[in-house]
């Protein structure tokens, strides 16, 4: 008899004085909390996911920081994703939502903050993730039942199939509506067992306690001997029973007979991904083959009919298998037509990332705490974070985690590093989570499956957002519809435009992940750079040579000091102010993306911001390099160096190294120092010399591999302009340039240019070069 097996079991394993019991009335009664950090940082949750060893006791878990409790005076949802699902959820018209956002965007802190808000049953079918390991259980079961068929028949029997995935899923169902309808069956819990504690047992049941669902679970697998449809009614006259309990108990937050519990699955793309072809829809006029998740939706549908509302999440998980699932099953069809985009806004901008701080510092445990918090992350560590891991939540939190675990003074600025080499690093690539990971899984799966449809196309994408910040300074990519696939493979973001659901790329460390993987893919990485340059005039060669020019400065200014360059004067007899160890304003590894151009600000907004605003404007940050417009004349490039950390000046710089034979005689060196003269550049930035706060800006014509003319004048030091600034004139030619920049970039441009005479000659052979 099905419901004396059941009774055996549980009155065995809940039995008085067990220690399952014993937690479970407990916990029930208000006991038991996540660990808190102790150290010099107190009082923040401290969790760790299934799978994992417990960190160090000073590692927080920010994921669970601060979670509404219905209990509480401050019920509200702090992610703005869990309030737009909360809101579809009270609507109780909807049987699924499925939830479709970048890896790191917040979804599991959404999905949790959900169930803390609202009764529900959180499912996590990862195998090293949060929650119990009882869907990878049913995992194991059904790959083990299906392997053994295999070896038995030769014809797939998709019906039998469907039959036997339905009925591991009651029985894991039937696990956990057992530790819920216990938990409501323990006296005087009915004020302290709120949705926020049953969601905490769910989430974290092996920091709690150990994995008591899963612990059940194994034990009712011997049920399955029993039909389907006794199964099926002993669970729902569980369900019902529960949820009549939880009624008159009146545990918080209140229900009626009508209200809908959640049921959510979490990386339920790996479900999804599972035995394609081994399951068919339930639905009779469905015919096309299915995962495994669908077997395990419909058994769920079945358990509540209209009692539920299924809550589908996870990392990658396919548009296409969110269409399939919200349309599956006719008698069970959304009211919805239209798939429903969230945003998931993450850290927009320094203002968003300081009002995560201020909530994290207000759950600290004393003053001493605060204080130490502090000076660990000062305003540098906070305009680091959003330079370089602005965008989704997760990277940013994890640099978080890091720098409250460790104590070392001003460590933050190698764990921003670490958190952002680990997510971006072509070596890290067997890392999960890191970036150059998906890209070449989806290489490999191109290569394996030889489909032309998707992994080309983000491919191709992504060199299309590649060359178009390194060569044109356009930060963001914006697709005006949802790009699944960018999506899916954690490259782009969703954002809500209007009304209307677009997919953007911005996020700098994307933009270094993208990179890094061309890198390392492209041996000869450089080529891409001869093909522009091959099929380009000599003005877009000059263009392309001055974007290269960014990581040549950069380098440089790393190796040599500016006041040490050769020239004639010396940089110390023409200004003693430009003596000092220099550093490029707003320069942030690895070096491609650098640059901005008028298309995107003013030249004096981009000098306003490096000067005034910590080289941020609008509160995003600003790209050390600015390329003005051709017209009127001007600049080719202006950047901003600091002098021993202190001193800013502006350097406006003029390339003629597209003139690949020329001499530099006197009237072109006239003319290109009148281009990076006040003259010139007041036609860009009418009021620069308000951008010169120590009252010195350098011109700087760099003319490489021209050869000075013999009776090319001495460089002058003009006198100061009536407000008081000095002017500082450097020339870099073939008789400094390759003692002052780094021995490969020189061999570089002078195997571009050899590239560019063969292709203008027409007589490029396709040598090493």
């Amino acid at each position: 008899d099905l419901h004396a097996d059941v009774k055996k079991i549980t009155d065995k394993f809940f039995a008085l004085g067990s220690q399952v019991a014993n937690f479970l009335d407990a916990f029930v009664k208000g006991q038991g909390a996540l660990p808190t950090t102790t150290g010099s940082i107190r009082g923040l949750p401290s969790a760790w996911r299934r799978g994992f060893g417990r960190p160090d006791v000073t590692r927080p878990s920010l994921l669970f920081m601060d979670l509404p409790d219905p209990s509480a005076p401050d019920s509200a949802s702090r992610n703005l994703a869990a309030g737009s699902i909360l809101d579809i959820v009270k609507g109780n018209n909807r049987y699924h939502i499925p939830v479709f956002g970048v890896s790191g965007c917040g979804k599991t802190r959404a999905v949790i903050e959900l169930l803390s808000q609202h009764w529900g049953f959180y499912f996590n079918a990862a195998d090293d993730d949060w929650g119990s390991g009882d869907m990878m259980t049913l995992y194991g079961s059904i790959r083990d039942h299906l392997k053994d068929l295999q070896t038995s028949y030769t014809v797939v029997d998709l019906e039998a199939n469907n039959a036997y995935a339905r009925k591991i899923t009651l029985l894991l169902f039937l696990s956990r509506l057992l530790v819920f309808k216990h938990c409501l069956s323990v006296p005087d819990g009915s004020e302290t067992f709120t949705s926020a504690r049953w969601a905490l047992l769910q989430v974290c049941p092996h920091v709690l306690f150990r994995d008591i669902f899963n612990a059940l679970f194994l034990k009712l697998l011997d049920l399955q001997r029993h039909g389907l449809n006794p199964l099926l009614l002993l669970i729902r006259n569980v369900y019902e029973d529960a949820k009549d309990r939880l009624i008159v108990r009146g545990c918080l937050p209140k229900i009626k007979d009508g209200t809908r519990l959640l049921v959510i699955n979490d990386e339920a793309q790996f479900l999804g991904d599972q035995f394609h072809g081994f399951f068919q829809s339930k639905s009779s006029s469905d015919d096309f083959l299915r995962p495994l998740l669908s077997p395990i939706l419909h058994a769920f549908r079945d358990i509540g009919k209209d009692q539920f509302t299924l809550v589908t999440c996870g990392t990658g998980l396919s548009i296409n298998t969110l269409f399939w699932v919200q349309s599956s099953g006719s008698e069970l069809k959304d009211d919805s037509k239209n798939f429903e985009y969230m945003e998931f806004p993450g850290f927009t901008d320094l203002e968003s990332i300081k009002a995560y701080l201020s909530r994290v510092r207000r759950c600290l445990l004393d003053a001493e705490s605060k204080r130490v918090f502090d000076e660990r992350l000062p305003q540098d560590a906070l305009e680091m974070l959003f330079g370089k891991l602005v965008g989704r939540y997760r990277p940013a939190i994890v640099a978080i985690e890091k720098i409250v675990e460790h104590s070392e003074h001003g460590s933050w600025k190698a764990l921003i590093e670490d958190t952002e080499d680990k997510l971006v690093a072509w070596k890290h690539r067997t890392i999960k989570g890191n970036l150059c990971r998906e890209l070449n899984r989806l290489d490999q799966k191109h290569k394996d499956t030889r489909d032309d449809a998707s992994e080309d196309t983000v491919l191709d994408i992504l060199r299309k957002y590649f060359y178009n910040r390194c060569f044109r300074g356009e930060h963001r990519l914006e697709d005006d519809s949802v790009n699944a696939s960018l999506v899916e493979c954690a490259f782009g973001r969703i954002n809500i435009v209007g009304r209307n659901a677009v997919t953007v790329v911005d996020e700098p460390f994307v933009f270094k992940a993208v990179e890094n993987y061309f890198s390392a893919t492209d041996p000869g990485f450089q080529t891409a750079l001869r093909e522009l340059m091959d099929r380009t005039n000599a003005a877009a060669q000059g263009n392309l040579f001055e974007r290269y020019m960014m990581t040549v400065f950069s380098r440089t200014f790393k190796s040599r000091r500016l006041s040490d360059w050769p020239h004639q004067p010396s940089i110390l007899e023409m200004c003693p102010d430009l003596v000092g160890e220099v550093d490029i304003v707003g320069w942030r590894e690895p070096a491609l993306l650098q640059g901005t151009t008028h298309a995107m600000m003013s030249m004096e907004e981009f000098m306003d911001a490096h000067v005034n605003h910590h080289s941020t404007r609008n509160n995003m940050s600003v790209a050390p390099f600015f390329f003005p417009s051709n017209k009127p004349s001007g600049p080719d490039m202006v950047f901003f160096i600091r002098i021993d950390g202190r001193k800013i000046v502006p350097i406006f710089v003029q390339t003629k190294l597209h003139q690949s034979s020329a001499k530099l005689y006197n009237k072109l060196w006239e003319k290109a120092l009148t281009t990076v003269s006040a003259s010139c550049i007041q036609d860009h930035a009418k009021d620069f010399q308000k951008f010169c706060p120590d009252n010195i800006y350098i011109s700087m014509v760099v003319a490489y591999p021209m050869v000075c003319g013999a009776r090319l004048p001495a460089v002058e030091v003009p006198e100061k302009d009536a407000r008081g600034v000095q002017q500082v004139v450097i020339r870099v030619c073939d008789t400094n340039f390759g003692h002052i920049f780094p021995e490969e970039h020189v061999n570089f441009i002078d195997r571009l240019k050899n590239a560019g005479k063969r292709a203008a000659n027409g007589r490029d052979n396709d040598d090493e070069d």
